[in-house]
């Protein structure tokens, strides 16, 4: 979904569980001063299933293909959010001639399970559990039945700050079994796509602008003290991304949490 004129182009890359209309709000400003296109990976929104092991490198590989094949105009701006951060980063190194920058919005570091506490794993776990749930509830139909019965109500709370005129679009489109499936596929990889990041080697002088969350919402289902503890392992981690590049700056989002 391409909006805007000017260069260069900015590509949204959406983290976990997010596909393109969650930048909406964000691609309508963008629109105003230059061009900027988001799009959904495979199994997320209008896109097909992909190939399996959902890698960042068949990521990679597919948002390649689709920019040169939509003729989306070089060189890009590449923003990267959570997990999309893995993206924005390997297609910088492995086509830096294609990119004019990177922004990473409170981005995945690959050495995140390395050193995050205990409950972190939990976390994790209990997130595939709840995708395994929603997949089931949505191939037997009761998803939809709960959109007619709930409306919006029983939307996420990103849906009331869209143009109404995109809400129903986003909960028709949004929550069908694929999506859920992806989201367990691209989990089921992030192993591996963490691996492929640490042998990426560094973005040599790429302008990169690193964006970190201010409010520590991330971490808010675990125990207090090991909260406590993986929000100063993030935001370190944090810190660690802005060294990818010589030529880099760090900004904080203080009034934004991760989402």
């Amino acid at each position: 979904y391409s909006t805007g004129k000017g260069s260069p182009s900015v590509i949204f890359e959406s983290g976990g569980a997010s596909w393109s209309l969650d930048w909406n709000l964000v691609q309508t400003e963008v629109a105003k001063f230059t061009s900027v296109s988001s799009y959904d990976r495979a199994g997320f929104g209008w896109s097909d299933a992909g190939p399996k092991p959902r890698t960042s490198e068949q990521i990679v590989t597919e948002l390649h293909n689709l920019l040169t094949n939509a003729e989306i105009k070089k060189p890009y701006i590449l923003v990267g959010a959570s997990f999309g951060g893995h993206t924005a980063r390997l297609f910088s190194k492995k086509f830096p001639d294609e990119v004019a920058g990177v922004i990473l919005l409170d981005a995945r570091h690959e050495a995140i399970n390395s050193k995050m506490p205990p409950a972190w794993k939990k976390l994790e776990t209990a997130g595939k559990g709840m995708y395994q749930v929603m997949l089931l509830a949505s191939r037997l139909g009761a998803l939809t039945l709960l959109g007619k019965l709930a409306g919006e109500k029983a939307a996420p709370s990103i849906v009331m700050k869209l143009p109404p005129e995109i809400r129903p679009m986003y909960l028709e489109v949004g929550f069908q079994p694929k999506y859920f499936q992806s989201n367990l596929d691209e989990l089921a990889a992030s192993g591996e796509s963490d691996r492929q990041l640490s042998t990426t080697g560094l973005l040599g002088n790429i302008p990169l602008t690193v964006i970190r969350h201010g409010i520590p919402d991330l971490f808010a289902s675990m125990p207090v003290e090991q909260a406590e503890q993986a929000e100063t392992v993030w935001q370190e981690l944090q810190k660690d991304l802005a060294k990818q590049s010589s030529n880099s700056q760090m900004l904080v989002g203080e009034k934004s949490g991760h989402g």
